[in-house]
């Protein structure tokens, strides 16, 4: 399977599927990649890792030194940066029941051109 980006599409997909998606054409770091309503590509580059206060991680009480201590202690801080992509990118995932969804979207000069539904042959 290997690691992936994330995909959220604030654009409609040609079959009208709204769940969360998946694309190996980027950096494959888990990174949100997102195609915003105004038709850029944005992607969520991580700038730094922050700690998290003790009293909002999942177990705040449990003590120092234990392995819930140390649970949900870090998060990573996001940048949106505009990919200002040109190309086609692919992009898939399966909703609920197990239907396979598929994309490419199509881009120029930083601005969505189209999204076409992959069939299979």
């Amino acid at each position: 399977m290997g690691m992936f980006d994330y995909v959220k599409s604030e654009r409609s997909l040609p079959d009208g599927f709204q769940g969360e998606l998946q694309s190996k054409d980027f950096d494959c770091d888990m990174t949100l990649i997102k195609i915003t309503a105004e038709g850029r590509l944005i992607i969520d580059r991580v700038i730094e890792w922050a700690e998290v206060p003790k009293a909002e991680r999942p177990y705040p009480n449990a003590p120092d030194g234990s392995l819930e201590s140390i649970c949900g202690s870090v998060r990573f801080v996001t940048n949106p940066v505009d990919l200002d992509y040109h190309g086609t990118f692919n992009f898939y995932g399966t909703d609920r029941i197990g239907n396979w969804h598929e994309y490419n979207a199509k881009f120029t000069d930083g601005n969505l051109v189209e999204i076409e539904q992959v069939t299979a042959s």
